[in-house]
């Protein structure tokens, strides 16, 4: 490389800057030169010419990830990450009301292809972590007021950060009560002695 020519200036630094460094170059600061012919055009170059001027360029700021760390295994190979095609809650499904259940609410959930070792469902009700993980099968009971409520499951790691969620599915508690009697014409009328 003996010299290029530039009409714009600062871009033409920088294509020479990275022509002259090249993939061998050593780090650290760049030499170029610099100077203008009679036509008025900017040259830069590696090498000096008569009349040139040298400038210092600084080298360009890099930086070098440290490789992610991976899970060692028992038997010192380490754990691929893995994944899963589908975490979703099974029951209740969306919509489902549960009429005088004494507020009683079973859920279930699907991981697939299945937890990994190490790995533990969490079923979120109305946007909060139960204290305890689901079974080995999945599922667990609440007891939840009357009202409109939301449940998601949640896969946690072995460091208990989240991995995958669920999307929500939001079902209804309904409950009779004296001053709410259940109504409607499938019901049996009360008997008169």
């Amino acid at each position: 490389m003996h010299s290029f020519r530039s009409r714009i200036g600062a871009l033409g630094v920088l294509a020479a800057l990275s022509v002259a460094l090249g993939p061998g170059a050593p780090a650290g600061a760049a030499v170029l030169y610099r100077w203008v012919d009679a036509d008025g055009i900017v040259h830069y170059s590696d090498r000096p010419a008569p009349g040139a001027e040298k400038v210092q360029i600084a080298s360009a700021q890099t930086y070098s990830s440290h490789p992610a760390a991976s899970t060692p295994r028992r038997n010192g190979t380490t754990a691929a990450a893995p994944k899963y095609s589908r975490v979703a809650i099974t029951s209740p499904t969306e919509g489902q009301s549960f009429v005088d259940t004494g507020g009683k609410v079973d859920a279930a959930a699907v991981v697939e292809p299945g937890l990994a070792s190490g790995h533990q469902l969490w079923f979120q009700l109305d946007g909060t972590r139960q204290p305890d993980p689901a079974g080995a099968d999945m599922t667990a009971s609440f007891e939840v007021g009357r009202g409109t409520h939301t449940l998601a499951a949640v896969v946690t790691d072995e460091q208990g950060h989240e991995v995958l969620s669920s999307a929500a599915v939001t079902f209804y508690v309904l409950q009779h009560s004296i001053a709410q009697p259940p109504r409607g014409p499938l019901l049996t009328p009360p008997k008169k002695h």
